[in-house]
């Protein structure tokens, strides 16, 4: 197991600006058994939207976010699902009135990180760095390349698709 001491230390210094945050990938992290295999981007995203609840192998998905102010994940948002967090509002507020809140959030990359490693089947998303020398159990799954908004193919569709 990382210490907690030093992600805490590694997220205080990746936190210098918000160039410094735009410059590195952002990667999903979870909790999973091997027999999970591979993941995609599709379905982080709906796993993060709450469209699915299970992983592959049946066991259960616990997404996690950081708050709706964090430029990561603004990021993670816009390169996931095609829209900001602002721009999910909506989205949200339909499924509360549905009975379904979002994901919990928790406030940094090391909560992130604790969450995940706690929580068998937890998910959630740091920059890259911050996946160097991942607890026993957690796997990075996927990352998003650094802001690239030169190749439109790249973004996923909208989340609001009735």
């Amino acid at each position: 197991m990382v210490p907690l001491v030093l992600l805490a230390v590694l997220a205080a210094a990746l936190g210098g600006g918000a160039s410094a945050q735009e410059d590195v990938p952002i990667c999903v992290v979870a909790n999973l058994p091997a027999s999970v295999g591979e993941v995609d981007l599709d379905l982080v995203r709906r796993l993060f939207l709450l469209r699915q609840r299970f992983w592959p192998d049946g066991s259960a998905a616990h997404p996690v976010n950081l708050p709706a102010s964090s430029g990561i994940r603004e990021r993670f948002s816009q390169a996931t699902f095609g829209e900001s967090v602002k721009e999910l509002v909506p989205y949200w507020n339909e499924r509360y009135f549905h009975g379904t809140r979002p994901p919990p959030t928790v406030a940094s990359e090391a909560a992130v990180l604790l969450f995940v490693e706690r929580t068998p089947g937890g998910v959630g998303y740091v920059r890259e760095p911050l996946t160097r020398g991942l607890p026993d159990g957690v796997r990075e799954l996927l990352c998003v390349p650094a802001e690239d908004q030169s190749d439109p193919s790249s973004v996923p569709p909208s989340v609001n698709t009735g």
